[in-house]
């Protein structure tokens, strides 16, 4: 994937490529090229601060006989991560109703419960089917024999930026390991190879190979292990190795694409603003 864009008439254009190394339901690892380490790091907090998911954001408790206390339970459901839609629902700042209850921008919850057992995520009964926990065995509270848990919940979008419980998951990255081993200096000690955590280097014909630099921690271990200063560690702050760690709400490409698309609106915004001040 290269997408490409350009100053004025297309000179001094940039390139972009994003190589995807690993991907399934729930974690997502690439490689980021041809960018600087700002816009990396705007990238990371575009993941966890600016793609829309779904938790609950108001609780109301009807009976609770257990040895909890309302706000504590109000808490473990509101962090509670909930399966969200790409499309359907907008942002209760964005919709037209009054008190930020319609099915456009919120969905219900209901829970009723008598002990003894433990309440947990599966007991959460959604108005909507695609809007559910991503586990129904997150335990919530133990009830005792007669004990009774009953509430209505209200599950909004929101931002990472405004709450936490809000953050499709994790964001991470590092700079490009740039691992090099000098063949004339190299004595084939095998040093190195004994102290690297990853296991990434290894003996080859009296000589030191490495197998997968992205594995590389980056903590010199090697370098310091080599007596004959044959090994240098560098990093090339234009390449970077990300991953991103979904909690459930979103797939990982999911909220990648919704991050990409929050940097475009906002640098949209800030040309427009610009703009505005040179008319």
């Amino acid at each position: 994937m290269g997408p490409r864009g350009g100053g004025e008439g297309g000179d001094g254009g940039f390139e972009v490529d994003i190589e995807i190394r690993a991907l399934n339901d729930g974690e997502m690892e690439f490689k980021l090229s041809g960018v600087n380490p700002a816009f990396a790091n705007a990238l990371r907090r575009a993941v966890i601060r600016e793609v829309p998911t779904m938790a609950v954001d108001e609780i109301e408790v009807l009976v609770n006989d257990s040895a909890i206390h309302d706000e504590i339970i109000a808490h473990r459901i509101g962090m509670v991560p909930l399966k969200t839609p790409l499309r359907g629902y907008s942002l209760p700042e964005e919709c037209n109703c009054e008190d930020g209850k319609c099915p456009k921008c919120s969905v219900t919850f209901s829970l009723k419960k008598e002990g003894p057992g433990v309440v947990v995520t599966g007991d959460l009964k959604s108005s909507d089917e695609n809007v559910v926990p991503v586990d129904d065995s997150i335990p919530l509270v133990k009830l005792e024999k007669g004990q009774k848990l009953e509430l209505l919940a209200i599950a909004r979008l929101g931002l990472g930026r405004m709450h936490a419980k809000w953050q499709p998951g994790v964001a991470t990255y590092k700079y490009m390991p740039v691992l090099r081993v000098d063949p004339r200096r190299c004595d084939g000690c095998n040093a190195c190879v004994e102290v690297c955590p990853p296991k990434i280097l290894s003996p080859s014909n009296g000589k030191i190979k490495v197998s997968d630099v992205t594995k590389c921690t980056m903590c010199r271990m090697c370098e310091r292990a080599c007596r004959r200063e044959a090994i240098t560690l560098r990093y090339d702050d234009t390449e970077f190795i990300f991953r991103i760690e979904s909690n459930g709400a979103l797939k990982p490409e999911q909220i990648l694409q919704k991050a990409i698309k929050s940097l475009e609106d906002k640098c949209k915004e800030f040309i427009k603003l610009l703009d505005k001040l040179v008319e």
